[in-house]
């Protein structure tokens, strides 16, 4: 098959996911093509191209993060024009610009029965804006699925969100992949000072870094360590009163390797985010073999098994009581690693979201390719 990938958003998860499908489907045989805009997260042209190796081809295309009518229209006539001269058999878009703007463009295309929309954590699900402005995506979803196409839910949470709160009753299943050949199991520390008790990712809104200092906080008599694993804008939400808690360090940006060895070290994951789509670091977490602690939103609740694999929570205050009891039992830590980790290489693994998603696409039933995997 010809297939095509188009994202307004090619950077952290969004990218991670693409460049795994042009991979495996690269390597199956298939002629994939790349078509992206560039954003202040998307990696330079040097760095996509090794990304991206021959014979997947890649084009840059101008998209508006917010809306904005004229470069909108001008990015949809661009897609329209993309699609005709390529004839893919498939169109596969992600993030929500894309979703909008190429499903216009595949109707207008004759291609709806082709398209394929996986929006990677919906936009009216965002804690950082108004509710009238949650308000106004959620109903640019609801037009957007009058023009046809499939969506792909990255996870169970976002399938629920898809049907009913985008109105996309044409929609499947489909979870997310890490590469398992990068992850390394963690043989952490033991218990008490050495209980290392991490997390990983941008330091930025949606993963709330004020409430994994706050927990740090909480937990300082219990003389285990906090590690954030990542950089960001909000780093300064670590701190008190300019500094950092004496139990709590900051790596700034490390290498993917980095990332692993950190993991590795590690006797704990905790996420403390206000939403995501289904995080990746989240899997490599328990992929590591590392037990979980998170709340319970989108994603997060999708990876974790509670009380198997770790812990689901509803409050703060619930998230440190979960941890404290991670911390104080090694052996209720190893257990729930160990099925953490056992679960993760079987329900992550890259060539199961390859064969998944290729099925979606030939597929001629509207059916779920995959029910929850908890």
């Amino acid at each position: 098959m010809r297939i095509i990938h188009i994202t307004e958003a090619l950077g952290g998860g969004v990218l991670n996911i693409i460049q795994q499908l042009a991979a495996l489907q690269t390597a199956d045989g298939h002629a994939v093509t790349i078509i992206h805009s560039v954003r202040p997260d998307t990696p330079t042209s040097l760095q996509l191209a090794d990304l991206f190796l021959a014979p997947t081809e890649r084009f840059e295309l101008t998209m508006a993060t917010n809306i904005s009518p004229l470069k909108d229209i001008l990015a949809l006539i661009k897609i329209f024009k993309l699609i005709r001269k390529i004839k893919p058999d498939v169109i596969h878009l992600h993030s929500s610009k894309a979703g909008v703007l190429g499903r216009i463009a595949c109707r207008f295309a004759g291609r709806s029965n082709s398209c394929f929309y996986t929006p990677h954590g919906f936009s009216f699900l965002r804690k950082d804006i108004s509710k009238n402005k949650r308000h106004v995506f959620s109903l640019i979803e609801r037009l957007s699925s009058y023009f046809g196409g499939t969506t792909v839910a990255c996870s169970q949470s976002e399938l629920e969100h898809a049907i009913k709160g985008a109105g996309q009753k044409k929609s499947l299943l489909v979870e997310n992949s890490i590469p398992l050949d990068l992850v390394k199991h963690a043989t952490g520390g033991g218990g008490g000072s050495s209980c290392l008790i991490s997390t990983s990712g941008r330091l930025c809104y949606p993963k709330n870094p004020s409430a994994f200092r706050d927990l740090a906080l909480k937990l300082k008599n219990d003389s285990a360590r906090f590690l954030w694993i990542g950089g960001g804008e909000l780093e300064n939400e670590l701190f008190v009163d300019g500094v950092l808690p004496k139990n709590l360090n900051v790596t700034g940006w490390v290498s993917r390797d980095q990332v692993a060895d950190f993991l590795r070290a590690s006797d704990l994951f905790v996420m403390t985010s206000l939403w995501e789509g289904m995080p990746l670091s989240l899997m490599e977490a328990q992929a590591s073999g590392l037990p979980a602690v998170v709340p319970n939103v989108e994603g997060c609740r999708d990876v974790v098994v509670d009380g198997v694999t770790g812990f689901v929570c509803k409050t703060a205050d619930d998230m440190a009581k979960k941890t404290q009891l991670l911390i104080s039992d090694m052996e209720l830590r190893k257990k729930m690693g160990k099925a953490a980790r056992e679960k993760a290489l079987l329900r992550f693994a890259p060539e199961r979201m390859h064969s998944e998603m290729l099925l979606a696409y030939t597929s001629t039933q509207n059916s779920l390719v995959r029910g929850s995997a908890a």
